[in-house]
């Protein structure tokens, strides 16, 4: 049977008149090739802006930080005395302060979101639907506004000092802003949400058959919580304190306020080597530091869960 015999079987077969064979070509579907071809372009041309933002807005100025952080700002040549000035004693204090408030930040977002999270997840929906419409609220707020709110609510004589004294728990006011304190409540109440947000996808992709299965078995609830539960849960949990702890380790609007410039932070430090000092070179070997800190703990992150994970659906 010669070929184009065969291309006229095949479109008979496949329902297809003469007249629908494209022009030019012999009748058939497109090689596979050709369907591949038309993919990658398809593809090159949706990335390619997307690309280029990133370059321009994110490469570019990351790029630029550490031509400055090398003395290439001022023209100094390759040196790394700037860098040298970062590990002086009152920065590493800073440092040091720094990441204690962001673990300890983002301990208290694990505790606190975590049941948050299996509420929202096991109520009826009305109920999950109005804790859910609750905490959207809380993130359309703004941060400034949130904060300055605090230290109307955490004054001398604020609502919760007010409070305590009424009921007699303290013969006094207490001392909750300006301090490391009102630093704590206040990151705390602006990052709770992002946790609670990673968390609930975590959760609500765990197969109830496991927990069935669990029970069935002879394990008591707490025993299902702690070894069913919780571990299929802890993608979302490290995901979630990864994201809350790299939000706190660079925060700067509420330490500066609700701490009154008694709980500085490195991130406050670089504000004042930039507005104060006027070494840009300084600054920018700073945030070398600090983006090189979040990078390793990203690699930790990698080697304990694996970063694939930030992005998997809890299973």
């Amino acid at each position: 049977m010669s070929s184009d015999a065969a291309i006229v079987e095949t479109d008979a077969a496949e329902g297809l008149p003469p007249s629908a064979r494209p022009s030019g070509r012999p009748s058939g579907r497109p090689s596979s090739g050709s369907w591949e071809l038309q993919r990658r372009r398809l593809t090159l041309a949706l990335m390619a802006l997307p690309m280029i933002c990133m370059a321009l807005f994110f490469l570019a100025p990351l790029f630029t930080l550490l031509w400055m952080s090398f003395g290439g700002w001022s023209g100094e040549g390759f040196t790394l005395v700037h860098f040298r000035g970062v590990v002086e004693p009152v920065y590493l204090r800073l440092l040091y302060f720094t990441l204690r408030l962001a673990f300890f930040t983002t301990l208290a977002c694990a505790l606190l979101a975590y049941p948050i999270a299996y509420l929202m997840v096991n109520l009826p929906g009305r109920y999950a639907q109005a804790m859910a419409i609750t905490l959207f609220i809380s993130l359309w707020l703004s941060f400034l506004a949130r904060t300055f709110a605090w230290i109307i609510i955490l004054q001398r004589n604020g609502v919760v000092n007010t409070i305590l004294q009424t009921v007699g728990i303290t013969s006094g006011p207490l001392e909750l802003v300006y301090n490391e304190v009102g630093v704590y409540i206040g990151m705390i109440h602006i990052l709770l949400p992002f946790m609670v947000i990673t968390l609930i996808p975590s959760m609500k992709a765990i197969d109830p058959a496991y927990v069935r299965a669990a029970l069935s078995l002879g394990a008591k609830p707490f025993q299902v919580f702690y070894q069913v539960y919780v571990p299929l849960s802890l993608p979302g949990l490290v995901a979630g304190s990864m994201l809350v702890f790299t939000l706190a380790f660079g925060f700067f609007v509420t330490p500066a306020i609700l701490g009154g410039g008694r709980t500085p932070t490195i991130v406050l430090a670089v504000r004042d080597q930039i507005q104060k000092l006027g070494d840009l070179e300084l600054a920018a070997a700073t945030s070398m530091v600090l983006l090189l800190i979040c990078l390793v703990l990203l690699l930790i992150y990698d080697r304990i869960a694996g970063v694939d994970k930030l992005f998997d659906k809890g299973r």
